[in-house]
């Protein structure tokens, strides 16, 4: 039952993105999972709930993320609502039920659209730029003639948003099958591994309902089982649980060198891009991550790597092509050392450092390595691990 509602939950969200659920193979179209079960004691007819979320730590704009608290009701078919990073699109909240037809939008800017794919429903939606280390609370609750409204609070900044009301069959809110999870929708690109995805860390709070007078608590936690399970963990505390995926990643984002500027893919993310320095877009050819196998990594699997071992010799970003469980890869070529304190990005073949030759640089500098000599054309700040 547990593996049926966690698959269906992640289909449901792909559809509500508009992309179909791809067919996995093994080692590759791999993402992390974890999910949180609860219980309530004593089954009580619930009116109202209030889950929350804080994002600990951001995985970065150009993440694919949701954090989603997935329910039922008394009668019909079961729903959602979470918060969603989306690859560098405007991050969005979300409150979704399958198999229902009528919606209307609740606060300015919000709006109501139907979706279809796995499972039909109405979904209410919300663009926000939220923010790392607040709290959010997600409450839904009764409204009378089966309608359910999903109100989002920052309680940090003390702003609210009603994301809308959506008609179900049902009077309740039902206390059993609840479930917190943190899914990674890349696993929609069948090349995405596990050390192409950024590190994250969310902390739900146990849900709470008719008014706070009744609390859940956790009854299981369990992750997705693939080739990332070694990288996730989920801490259970007094009243919350903490989902940590893509452990031993950093987060994606921008890698800086000299003059402010970017590692770059010339071009845009391909198999033989030239690295480049140029301007910082916030593009996703210069979102990296520095992945737990010593890659640094573009999305779809794509890896900073060395053509040569000599001085000068050309850095391209290449199809990692790893080996290794989980798409970890082996060849030193791809494999790069992170100095904090001299801020250099070592070779693991050649032992030389990543460099912006002469120190020029012209927008469009093709990147080299060469013999580590510490000068400022060899620092760069990467993405956060925690």
């Amino acid at each position: 039952m547990f593996s049926t509602l966690t698959a269906s939950a992640a289909a449901a969200a792909l559809a509500l993105l508009g992309t179909a659920p791809p067919t996995q193979a093994a080692e590759i179209g791999t993402t992390p999972g974890t999910y949180t079960n609860y219980s309530f004691s004593g089954a009580p007819v619930l009116t109202d709930v209030t889950w929350s979320t804080t994002v600990q730590h951001d995985p970065g704009y150009r993440a694919n993320v949701f954090w989603s608290h997935q329910f039922g009701f008394d009668k019909g078919n079961g729903a959602y609502l979470g918060m969603q990073s989306n690859g560098g699109s405007k991050r969005t909240l979300l409150f979704s039920v399958w198999d229902v037809s009528e919606a209307k939008a609740g606060s300015t800017g919000s709006w109501c659209q139907g979706f279809g794919g796995e499972g039909e429903g109405m979904s209410c939606r919300l663009n926000l730029d939220w923010t790392a280390g607040h709290r959010y609370t997600f409450k839904v609750a009764a409204e009378g003639d089966g309608w359910f409204g999903a109100t989002v609070a920052d309680t940090a900044t003390g702003a609210s948003y009603k994301l809308g009301s959506i008609k179900t069959p049902a009077t309740a809110i039902s206390p059993s099958g609840m479930v917190d999870w943190t899914e990674y929708f890349e696993w929609n690109d069948p090349r995405a591994t596990c050390y192409d995805q950024p590190f994250s860390d969310a902390r739900f709070g146990v849900p709470t309902g008719n008014g706070g007078t009744v609390t859940a608590s956790v009854s299981g936690t369990s992750n997705s089982g693939n080739a990332c399970a070694s990288m996730t963990r989920t801490d259970v505390s007094a009243g919350a649980t903490v989902q940590n995926l893509a452990v031993g990643n950093s987060v994606r984002g921008a890698v800086t060198g000299q003059a402010g500027k970017c590692l770059d893919a010339s071009g845009g993310v391909a198999d033989g891009a030239v690295a480049d320095l140029y301007p910082c877009t916030g593009g996703g050819n210069q979102a990296w991550v520095r992945a737990a196998d010593g890659s640094l990594r573009l999305a779809s699997d794509y890896c900073l790597t060395a053509d040569g071992t000599g001085n000068g010799a050309a850095v391209r970003v290449r199809d990692c092509a790893g080996t290794g469980t989980g798409g970890a890869v082996t060849d030193a070529a791809r494999q790069w050392t992170y100095s904090t304190s001299a801020h250099t990005l070592v070779n693991k073949a050649s032992g030389r450092c990543l460099d912006v030759p002469g120190g020029d640089t012209t927008d469009g500098t093709a990147l080299v390595v060469w013999d580590c000599a510490g000068g400022a054309n060899q620092q760069w700040n990467v993405p956060a691990t925690y």
